[in-house]
């Protein structure tokens, strides 16, 4: 029996406009290779052309906490100061577009349509942080799941495909929702006994009720 195609939880990236040199070409990440780290200079952003990367903060004691995935036509590293405040590293094999920091400001006051596309990236960052500080301040443990499961796909050009890809683990997506790795497995076991979601293996998932997923998502009443 032929095994279902898994539907990519990423969209086709759309091409960084040429800025005259502000491009230093592209690098290839295998799985959990360090992009950057924390601390390290700000000397370049990525755009991810395939793939997925994590971005995280590692406490004093240990405890991690991870701010951000991101996917084809994503750029990471943006809006940060002289220095990364995180570190980010590759879920799999993922490949990224270099765009140097100095060069893209120069080209910024030649080209405005780089600058809107930066100002796209920052908002989009914006939003992102606010959706997940709600997420962690205000929403249960299976509101938070399925709110996840729903940004995961929607990123799919096929959200209802047999099979969705989810790359990250069950730690990374507990140490992005605030939760424990236990409390994470138990939810999506009872999302999947609600009939709500189904599990084909531990890196896939598929959306069966995306009407019950998003209510669920949003706070919408209860899901029996």
């Amino acid at each position: 029996m032929q095994l279902s195609t898994i539907a990519s939880p990423v969209q086709t990236p759309t091409p960084w406009p040429a800025a005259g040199g502000s491009t230093g070409g592209v690098r290839l990440l295998a799985a959990y290779d360090s992009l950057f780290r924390e601390g390290d200079e700000t000397t370049a952003f990525y755009e991810v052309l395939t793939g997925a990367v994590r971005a995280y903060k590692i406490f004093p004691d240990g405890r991690r906490q991870i701010v951000a995935f991101a996917f084809a036509g994503d750029i990471v590293g943006f809006c940060q100061g002289d220095t990364y405040r995180f570190d980010c590293d590759a879920l799999t094999t993922t490949r990224v577009r270099v765009i140097h920091k100095k060069s893209l400001l120069h080209a910024m006051r030649e080209r405005p349509e780089l600058a809107e596309k930066l100002l796209d990236v920052a908002r989009g960052e914006v939003e992102t942080l606010q959706d997940l500080s709600l997420l962690l301040c205000r929403k249960t443990a299976i509101e938070r799941i399925a709110s996840f499961l729903l940004t995961m796909a929607r990123k799919s050009a096929n959200p209802l495909a047999e099979r969705l890809a989810l790359p990250m683990c069950r730690a990374d997506i507990a140490d992005y929702l605030g939760l424990t790795i236990e409390t994470v497995s138990r939810n999506m076991t009872r999302l999947r006994t609600l009939r709500i979601i189904d599990l084909p293996d531990r890196g896939s998932f598929q959306v069966r009720s995306m009407e019950r997923l998003r209510q669920l998502a949003e706070c919408d009443g209860n899901t029996h």
